[in-house]
């Protein structure tokens, strides 16, 4: 199989070193698997499962909040009784959470509910009772797919069983003949998240055109999420042919992720994160090439006249490679780029972080901003308005995540594609199992920047 390359054939590759031996190659029928986790970890039950993985939990209000924007990313408009169900928690909560975030300008407060800020009928937009209808029907289709769903924060995404059911039927002739039935891809991937829906999506219509069936089970960003026994329980489906993973980024939980990986017989691919630069596992992967993007956003503010400039993330676990990028790339600009400050950590619905933000802006004369996620970039945007300072005119700004962004104001982004990513993963996989002693492939997918004009000119 040819190398993967992403459609727009942005797909960067590189190799270092010998992957562990798949136990299964493509085109022929496995017999029973042995050695790695399979026979040395006991996977959880099925019931054991389901009420671990499948069921509600408590979620931090960080978790409400992050869940509640990733939901008005997807749907223009979310009832408090729909979001109350979703977070396992009261109304009144629900609405208090409303209320902050609406507080920090990242949505509108409507009777009832939310929606997502400038859903107000300009343009790309709908309107109120538009949205609110079409919510309403959402919701119906949504309650019936919640009886089946793996997890509230992908209803519709994966039935119970694990059939992907983007499309009806499957492919005539699968790409993979594993065990006696469909063979299938496990997928696990971290919630609540603005990006990984769609990823999830594209992947099942792949899946589906070659004749695989998608298995999705739902992770968490929280330390202690137990991504072994997730990947363990992945694998007790007999026609499964290989996984593409998240691990969490938390040192002791992603560490307990990677050393399942590195005992492992199933093909693994790893998707948007940086393996442990002192491990062990040596495994492929497909990465959003971050350094270039933001090289992009660099030469798109020097291309416009702007050398001061300022740079704020949000805690995320790809925001390291974006500061990490950017703190080099200033380095290496001989003093063409002055970045006065950088500011990390801050989270959008965090009024005073967003606040003391804003004072640098303002206090060290910067005319551009670097802004890591969307609705942290959207907060900051909102109160430099307060403070009499508007985008473009005032600050240029590029946000990089370019997935909230659209339905609310026109923002420059960098934006990771769902497609590209999906897509490579898959043939990676594909690509692995049919060549399991081919060297370790990392492929990295260029992001795209979006110019939406909140870049201009410096007078």
């Amino acid at each position: 199989m040819s190398q993967p390359q992403s459609p727009n054939g942005n797909a960067k590759t590189t190799g270092n070193g010998a992957h562990p031996t798949p136990t299964a190659a493509g085109g022929t029928k496995r017999g029973t698997r042995t050695g790695g986790k399979r026979s040395s970890v006991k996977a959880p039950s099925s019931d054991t499962a389901a009420s671990s993985h499948h069921g509600k939990r408590d979620y931090l209000p960080a978790e409400r909040r992050d869940m509640i924007l990733s939901l008005l990313t997807r749907q223009n408009v979310a009832t408090v009784p729909e979001l109350a169900a979703l977070l396992n928690t009261t109304e009144i909560t629900v609405r208090r959470d409303l209320g902050e975030l609406a507080k920090a300008g990242l949505l509108r407060r409507i009777r009832g509910g939310a929606m997502s800020v400038g859903d107000d009928g300009e343009p790309g937009g709908s309107s109120t009772h538009s949205a609110i209808q079409r919510t309403a029907s959402m919701q119906g289709s949504t309650a019936r797919s919640n009886a089946t769903a793996s997890s509230p924060a992908l209803s519709g995404q994966e039935a119970a069983n694990g059939t992907a059911a983007a499309t009806s039927g499957a492919a005539a002739h699968p790409l993979l003949e594993y065990g006696s039935g469909r063979p299938a891809i496990g997928v696990m991937l971290p919630e609540p998240s603005f990006f990984w829906p769609g990823v999830i999506s594209h992947m099942r219509t792949i899946a589906n055109e070659l004749g695989l069936r998608l298995i999705v089970r739902e992770s968490s960003y929280d330390e202690g999420s137990p991504d072994d026994e997730i990947m363990a329980g992945l694998t007790l489906d007999p026609d499964l042919c290989g996984l593409i993973v998240a691990p969490n980024s938390h040192p002791q939980s992603g560490q307990r992720a990677w050393d399942w990986i590195e005992s492992s017989t199933i093909p693994t691919i790893v998707i948007e994160r940086d393996q442990p630069p002192f491990g062990t596992c040596y495994t492929d992967s497909v990465r959003t090439n971050h350094p270039y993007g933001v090289r992009m956003a660099a030469v798109h503010f020097l291309n416009h006249g702007h050398t001061r400039i300022g740079a704020a993330f949000s805690e995320t676990p790809t925001s390291g490679i974006i500061q990490k990028s950017w703190r080099e790339l200033v380095d290496a600009s001989n003093g063409r780029i002055i970045c006065p400050f950088v500011c990390d950590g801050i989270q959008p619905y965090d009024s005073r972080g967003v606040d003391e933000i804003v004072d640098q802006i303002i206090e060290s004369g910067v005319t551009a901003m670097l802004v890591h996620s969307d609705y942290l970039a959207i907060a900051i945007a909102q109160v430099l308005e307060r403070r009499g300072k508007r985008v473009p005119d005032d600050v240029s700004l590029i946000s990089i995540d370019g997935f909230a962004t659209p339905s609310s104001r026109p923002l420059t982004v960098l934006r990771s594609s769902a497609q590209d990513l999906a897509t490579v993963a898959v043939h990676t996989l594909i690509d692995r199992i049919q060549h399991p002693d081919a060297a370790t492939r990392h492929v990295f997918v260029d992001p795209t920047l979006i110019d939406r004009g909140s870049v201009i000119d410096l007078a």
